[in-house]
């Protein structure tokens, strides 16, 4: 029977309350969820703060043209042996956004600003390998 209401009538939503908890357990999904918006939301902040552009963003799909190109930086320190480099969102498991987590979080992993003579050198490599067909992220990157 429902529990009564403080006045004494009869709750009929409260046998429904009693089947959540005040603090749920976070879904595996929700955590992944959270910890992608956690990386995103830092390196946001890096690139704006190494750049003074209070817009500059994030772009996976055209990374080398809106952030290295544009803003001559390159993301350092990220784990590629773990990780590969590519948009957060098809990063298969928990395990492998904490470790990128844990690297931003350290400084471990961050953003570079590059010397024109870097630039250079960069550009020339990645024309190298478009030209050779291999159109894939550089370790460099």
């Amino acid at each position: 029977m429902p529990r009564a209401s403080s006045s004494g009538i009869p709750n009929p939503a409260a046998s429904q309350q009693t089947k959540f908890r005040v603090n749920p357990k976070r879904s595996y999904s929700e955590r992944m969820s959270e910890t992608r918006a956690e990386i995103r939301r830092i390196m946001k902040e890096a690139l704006r703060a190494i750049t003074q552009d209070p817009s500059a963003s994030m772009r996976w799909p055209s990374y080398w043209k809106d952030v290295v190109c544009k803003y001559r930086v390159v993301v350092e320190g990220w784990p590629h042996d773990d990780v590969p480099f590519r948009n957060l969102s098809d990063v298969p498991n928990l395990q492998k956004l904490e470790i990128l987590l844990r690297g931003w979080q350290a400084g471990e992993i961050y953003f570079r600003r590059l010397s024109e003579a870097e630039f250079t050198v960069l550009s020339a490599a990645r024309a190298a390998h478009i030209d050779q067909g291999d159109q894939g992220q550089s370790r460099e990157t």
